[in-house]
């Protein structure tokens, strides 16, 4: 039984200390040791994974470009930035916006329009026609007796508003900045959710190998308790054991590979690219020194977070659409001009197929309203108001965030400085006991423990790194960056 329980004890600490050399190097390339041969490499991941994702052309995303070969971690980000399809939405939306506000800018300039007019009256009399007040005022039309077909060519040249079209253009101008920062928004979201598959993708891979590592040992294992059973040196529930726990480690194998492949999948989508694409981490779970302080990401956020500058828009455009409301109360002074060209009855009996015109000003202000503007003008200040006390509610939420990334980063880098120190000490265990079982000091018990434990402080290591990693991009995100 005892020798039972060493067999168990072997077959574990051999199957998880090779994992452990994976931190030293950087969890690439094959790792001889005296127990075995080799750990898993990426290749042997690779090659043996079951799930192989083939998409034809016909099917959904299919033409979606593939992406093969050795993929960094900066080159997943421009991937993901460049083909994300929300993103590009957002894009359009911006340029829409952008469009509008020219349309805004537009209306400082003069505008002109054709018209075509026939009427067949009994009296004279004088006709606003009804032409598209959008593009041009209504041009007023002289109608006499009898019948007559006008050919009329109208302008308008906007000389006093009281601050409606300048108002209306700001305010547009504002929906377009708020647009652009609803893009920029989106990109760094996109840029974070990259990163964030990528590090889950290293993790699974790292772990993925793990369970290799443990299978190709588990069968190991099995093997020499089938040789000593056929010996006679163990029963049979021995050996039976060792099959279930093999197969156990099978099934936990497919499971890894199942979180592998799910998280390859999530990085191809959140890069847009072909789910076939066949692809290789570059970077690696290493930890990188973050040198910069709280309020340097502080003021990167005042400067780069969209919802800032989004907000910042929007007290700009409710400002603008207070000053429309005002200049309600002001004269609307428009310059007007008017070419025609009558065929038939004409107001002076001598003006048949003769071409005429005139130039002249309008204005116009209103006197009452039933309180219609005063109102409207109420509720813009109300608007004011509102988008104002958002803003500093942003604010607050932008500092909230950068300051809670930031905690949990330096939370993160404190538990890699601890977890090195676990590893520090359990290596030096480990070889005190191995140079203790050298001599015949010690039970290979007690070595098998140390390399247990060295193993355990190894893997608790890689994953506070991960974290950290985790950690950095969240930072990197709240403070408005890629």
């Amino acid at each position: 039984m005892n020798n039972f329980r060493l067999s168990i004890i072997l077959s574990l600490v051999v199957s998880f200390c090779q994992p452990t050399r994976l931190l030293a190097q950087e969890l690439r390339g094959p790792i001889t040791n005296s127990e075995n041969n080799s750990s898993t490499s990426v290749d042997e991941v690779l090659t043996g994974n079951p799930i192989q994702l083939r998409v034809t052309k016909t099917a959904p995303s299919g033409e979606l470009p593939e992406r093969s070969g050795s993929l960094g971690l900066d080159d997943a980000v421009q991937i993901g930035i460049k083909n994300n399809f929300t993103l590009k939405q957002t894009e359009q939306s911006w340029l829409a916006s952008k469009y509008l506000a020219r349309s805004a800018l537009a209306k400082f300039g003069p505008s002109a329009s054709f018209n075509t007019f026939y009427s067949a009256s009994s009296l004279n009399q004088m006709l606003f026609f009804p032409g598209d007040s959008s593009v041009a005022s209504p041009p007023m039309q002289p109608i006499v007796r009898g019948s007559s077909l006008s050919l009329i060519f109208a302008g308008t040249q906007p000389l006093f508003t009281g601050g409606r079209l300048i108002g209306g253009y700001r305010a547009a101008r504002s929906l377009e900045k708020q647009s652009l920062s609803a893009y920029n928004e989106q990109r760094i979201q996109t840029s974070f959710k990259v990163k964030e598959a990528y590090w889950n993708t290293a993790w699974s891979e790292a772990t993925l190998r793990v369970a290799t590592d443990y299978v190709k040992f588990r069968e190991w294992s099995t093997r020499n308790m089938k040789v000593r059973m056929q010996e006679g040196k163990t029963p049979k529930a021995d050996y039976l054991r060792e099959e279930a726990e093999l197969a156990k480690a099978r099934i936990q194998l497919n499971e890894r590979y199942r979180d592998f492949n799910t998280a390859l999948l999530n990085l191809k989508v959140s890069m847009a690219v072909n789910i076939g694409s066949q692809l290789v981490l570059k970077d690696t779970l290493e930890y990188v020194e973050t040198s910069d302080d709280l309020n340097k990401f502080l003021e990167d956020a005042a400067r780069n977070r969209p919802e800032i500058l989004r907000a910042a828009s929007k007290v700009t455009e409710m400002k603008a659409r207070k000053q429309v409301a005002m200049s309600k109360y002001s004269p609307q002074v428009n310059a007007y001009g008017l070419g025609s060209n009558i065929t038939g009855s004409s107001p002076d009996g001598d003006a048949n197929g003769r071409w005429g015109g005139f130039i002249g000003v309008m204005g116009g202000i209103t006197l009452f309203d039933s309180g219609s503007r005063f109102n409207e003008l109420r509720a813009a200040n109300a608007a004011v108001r509102e988008a104002e006390l958002s803003k500093r509610d942003v604010d607050l939420k932008v500092a909230q965030e950068v300051s809670q990334a930031w905690i949990d980063l330096d939370l993160a880098r404190r538990n890699v400085a601890l977890a090195k120190e676990q590893v520090t000490s359990a290596e030096e265990d480990h070889r005190l006991f191995h140079a203790r079982y050298e001599v015949g000091k010690s039970i290979a018990l007690e070595q098998f423990d140390a390399a247990v434990k060295m193993f355990q402080a190894r893997l608790t290591l890689l994953e506070a790194i991960y974290k950290y990693r985790l950690a950095k991009a969240r930072l990197t995100y709240a403070s408005g960056s890629i």
